[in-house]
């Protein structure tokens, strides 16, 4: 066989249907590219050289119509020539040959055949170039609506009729405050006929601090972040502050390309503040260690790694770990391209060992928890008045201020040398900072980012080698694929803030979209959020995507303008009953609404919340529920400071599950039970896995039965009779009454309880002593085991655990 034709013929190899054939060429980009790139460039692509000199490249237009000894790849003048449709459609010598796996269908030779006749043309991938909005098709008040209902029609399909009432309070108020509404704001809603009523239930749940904790828990898993140092001895870590300014931008809503640019390069901002710094733990989220033996060299090019590698699933969408050691098989990014994104990480102050320390620096001192941020902006916008009316009165006497700064100032108003010496200004100076002063002894560190006066050289690493590096030192400079740093950008970490936050840059708005969609719908538009290279899945509707990514840069970067836009539409309203009428099972569509089995901290808080044991108190460190003793000890190396695991007590047993202290080698066994993610690396698209280990967990853990129990002893204190004490559960873990099979299994395992505990009270007491929260003693135990066992069956179920 002629080793260009054999090479060739993997071109062909494990294709996939994209479209149905037809008279019109095929789109390169999304139906084309996909094939070339699963199966084709891992050969044929820019590394095809070092595969022979004859293997020939199928990554541009030159190279596929280059002519050759043997003829063309792609011949435009002549199709039929094409070395590729000649052994497509071979009798004697097919390519796939006749004893492969996968052979290509009819429909998948006719897009290449189309393509081929067409003129071969290529095109850029569709994700790295700039999104447009497209007129917005007729038929629907709401922009989604009117891009699904195009799909739709398509199909002589419609939406799903509407979810009823409860059923929407709660999926909307789980979605944004991941926790159902209140009783009276449920009620509240329910009374209310007027067409107002369902924005007014989403501005109230917008506006609540349940909101930004909800969010973040996303952001979070994205970014990888982690209580501890995640390597060798997985030390303690002093970065929660990080944690609680996330969930303060979001209750904010602030714009998220400021959200992007603070978390990048807030240090490097013009008279940044303690926030904008604040933000840049970011940066410092990667995993570290100081191992004995560890080589520094080698952890600044692995830490160096992990953030543009991160920075690449979490904003660029893109898998960027191929291109550390080679050029990049399937999407256009060479290898001196990552190390060009690379350097601009490459000049951040902290050493690269960790030291085994918890303030790993640089660092810097802010508030400890979120009602010490809120006292510390009190104190500090009365300062700011003070400064302002002072500076005001010394204009007026034109005399200049000696502080460009709100601290500076009062400490200069203070001064007996001050000309407000003996005013009641110097007074309210002097008692302001007695204040301020008081509250900072209070303050804890926080790990942020911090450039080098003269910047670390970076080169590219041959084989991603530290100790390989190769050619000429490098300038940070961003993907070429993605554009170019917009004009007067610096070449730093603003720079590249800059960059990902420009209108022109293809991905960033898409990507970011794309998730948002994906915790309000359930799936993305692009199912795989990690990855909108070409090696991902095509959007499923490519026109509503692009329309949503500028409408989020048009609508100055608010989250909160694109959820309304989301939940406000039929598409987000709609039953997510099955329907038998519509062939679709993975919901592409979005015939329906997608029901799924809540996260880990959705399942946990819900249980707090409903027994009316939820901790209200925000920020703060890590918290440490129950757990099964000896978990970190078994996982731990004897010198850890983390091998022990101490519960916590009293309330802090009880706080939202955001803030449970996060060990990167061990995390919460609920957590990780319910497919949270081990933030040893970035997640942002969570499995969701069904398993009898689960249900266990759900049944016998200990904070499960402690819920359980408090919630049956609300049960048995506010309602008088069974019938009214299950409809009230089901109110509350589901937003309306049981359905008469649900009250007939309820009904008889509450008798087989009373039975069982009546005849054994030692093992009613004994189910009663779970868990550190006091029992009411004036509620027989029998009664309060057996409603606990069936609070603990209704929690463990569908009706409890679905968002549907």
């Amino acid at each position: 066989m002629n080793r260009p034709l054999a090479c060739l013929a993997c071109l062909l190899f494990f294709v996939r249907p994209l479209a149905a054939a037809g008279d019109d060429p095929p789109d390169f980009s999304r139906e084309v590219l996909p094939i070339l790139s699963d199966k084709c460039f891992v050969c044929h692509g820019p590394d095809a050289a070092e595969l022979g000199e004859d293997m020939r490249r199928l990554d541009s237009f030159a190279a596929a119509h280059e002519a050759t000894e043997t003829g063309r790849a792609i011949d435009a003048k002549a199709p039929h020539q094409s070395l590729i449709l000649q052994r497509v459609f071979s009798a004697d010598d097919p390519m796939p040959p006749e004893d492969a796996d996968k052979q290509l269908s009819d429909a998948e030779k006719g897009i290449l055949k189309r393509w081929i006749e067409g003129g071969g043309n290529y095109a850029k991938h569709w994700a790295f170039v700039p999104p447009v909005k497209t007129a917005l098709p007729a038929g629907s008040d709401n922009p989604i609506d009117a891009f699904i209902k195009v799909r739709l029609q398509q199909r002589r399909l419609d939406f799903a009729p509407r979810a009823d009432r409860p059923t929407l309070a709660r999926r909307v108020a789980l979605l944004l405050t991941g926790l159902p509404p209140e009783p009276e704001q449920l009620q509240q809603y329910l009374g209310d006929n007027s067409p107002g009523a369902y924005a007014r239930l989403v501005e109230q749940l917008l506006d609540s601090p349940r909101f930004g904790e909800h969010q973040a828990r996303y952001w979070l898993d994205a970014v990888r972040y982690g209580d501890t140092h995640g390597l060798h001895l997985d030390n303690r870590r002093g970065i929660y502050p990080y944690r609680d300014w996330v969930v303060r931008a979001f209750n904010r809503n602030l714009p998220l390309d400021d959200f992007i640019t603070w978390q990048l390069a807030g240090d490097l901002l013009p008279d940044a503040t303690v926030e904008q710094k604040l933000a840049t733990g970011f940066v410092r989220l990667n995993p570290s260690t100081s191992e004995g033996g560890a080589i520094p060299a080698e952890f600044q090019a692995k830490n160096n790694f992990d953030r543009t590698e991160t920075l690449g699933t979490v904003l660029l969408g893109v898998s960027m770990t191929c291109a550390r050691c080679h050029t990049h098989k399937y999407d256009p990014i060479t290898h001196a391209d990552y190390y060009g994104l690379l350097a601009f990480f490459n000049s951040t102050a902290e050493s690269p060992m960790d030291g085994n320390k918890y303030e790993y620096g640089p660092t810097l001192r802010v508030p400890s928890d979120q009602r010490a941020w809120e006292q510390w902006a009190a104190l500090m916008q009365q300062g700011d008045d003070l400064v302002r009316s002072s500076v005001d009165a010394l204009k007026s006497q034109q005399k200049p201020p000696v502080a460009d700064n709100t601290a500076a100032m009062l400490r200069w108003l203070a001064a007996d040398d001050s000309p407000f010496a003996g005013t009641a200004t110097q007074q309210q100076a002097l008692a302001l900072g007695d204040q301020l002063e008081a509250l900072t002894q209070q303050f804890t560190t926080t790990l942020v980012a911090q450039e080098l006066p003269k910047p670390r050289v970076t080169r590219v690493l041959h084989r991603g080698e530290y100790t390989s590096p190769t050619g000429e030192a490098l300038t940070p400079a961003v993907l070429p694929v993605m554009g170019s740093l917009p004009n007067a950008a610096p070449s730093n970490r603003l720079g590249l803030a800059r960059w990902l936050t420009s209108r022109e840059h293809p991905t960033v708005s898409r990507v970011l979209i794309n998730r948002i969609w994906q915790r309000t719908l359930g799936y993305g538009l692009v199912r795989t959020p990690e990855d909108f290279g070409v090696q991902g899945q095509q959007p499923t509707h490519p026109e509503l995507l692009d329309w949503l990514a500028v409408e989020l840069q048009d609508s100055n970067w608010d989250l909160q303008h694109m959820l309304r836009l989301m939940v406000h539409s039929r598409t987000f309203q709609q039953s997510s009953a099955w329907r038998s009428d519509v062939d679709d099972p993975e919901n592409r569509l979005y015939a329906r609404a997608t029901s799924y089995r809540m996260d880990a901290e959705m399942i946990r808080d819900m249980g707090l919340w409903a027994s009316s044991l939820l901790d209200p108190t925000m920020g703060g460190e890590g918290v440490k529920p129950y757990q099964p003793s000896g978990m970190w000890l078994a996982m731990a190396h004897p010198a850890s400071n983390t091998k022990k695991y101490e519960r916590d007590s009293g309330q802090r047993l009880y706080r939202r599950s955001l803030y449970v202290y996060w060990k990167r080698t061990s995390p919460h066994p609920m957590m990780t039970l319910f497919d949270a993610p081990d933030r040893e690396s970035s997640c942002v698209r969570r499995s969701r896995t069904n398993t009898s280990l689960q249900s266990l967990g759900l049944l016998n853990e200990t904070q499960r039965i402690e819920m359980s129990r408090k919630l049956a002893e609300r049960l048995l204190q506010d309602e008088t009779d069974d019938n009214r004490r299950i409809d009230r559960l089901f109110l509350k873990l589901a937003c309306r009454v049981a359905t008469d099979v649900e009250r007939q299994v309820c009904e008889k395992l509450l008798g087989a309880m009373r039975q069982r505990f009546g005849d054994e009270p030692d093992a009613a007491r004994q189910l009663l002593s779970t868990g550190e929260s006091p029992t009411n003693e004036k509620l027989s135990i029998v009664e309060v085991a057996a409603w606990s066992q069936v609070v603990t069956a209704v929690m463990a179920s569908d009706a409890a655990i679905v968002v549907y």
